[in-house]
């Protein structure tokens, strides 16, 4: 082969390179896009309890004990969560929680909540789909995931991002 024909075979070949890669960015389901919309919370489990299998049966205590542990954090778990595309957070009292302001770092597993350019509140994306959001609170590092949120989509058919 001739060097003119390996140096068009190599512009083709990075052309073809650089589309498909800037597709998959364009349509690739992003978490941003992912979290945008209604979501109900399902429940709330301790994940690093080393009590009995009596203790945690007890709601009243489990109830006591998320307390506790969420004193010092602003209360905005309210049942509903509806994420914004301008990045707002609002809730079913949203009277209570104005101007709350999400945000997703790192690759897309950091969940932070602002209030007033503050962060107020941190989680890990343990699991996103379409249909179930899998949060961890954090608080430092030495407690990393120590209260598990599970949200569902409250309505799959209203989501942002809709699939063609």
């Amino acid at each position: 082969m001739s060097r003119d024909i390996l140096a068009k075979m190599n512009y083709i070949f990075i052309a073809l390179l650089l589309i498909g890669s800037s597709l998959v960015v364009m349509y690739h389901e992003n978490p941003e896009r992912l979290i945008q919309g209604e979501w109900v919370e399902k429940e709330w489990r301790l994940e690093k309890d080393n009590g009995s299998a009596e203790l945690a049966s007890n709601s009243q205590l489990q109830e006591g004990l998320r307390r506790e542990i969420l004193r010092d954090f602003e209360e905005l778990h309210l049942g509903v969560w509806k994420f914004e595309e301008n990045r707002q957070l609002q809730s079913a009292d949203s009277t209570q929680n104005s101007k709350i302001e999400w945000l997703i770092k790192g690759r897309g597993h950091v969940l932070e909540l602002r209030k007033d350019g503050k962060q107020i509140e941190s989680f890990q994306i343990q699991q996103i789909s379409d249909d179930k959001l899998v949060l961890h609170l954090n608080f430092d590092l030495q407690v990393k995931g120590i209260i598990e949120i599970v949200l569902e989509r409250k309505d799959p058919s209203d989501q942002y991002a809709k699939k063609i």
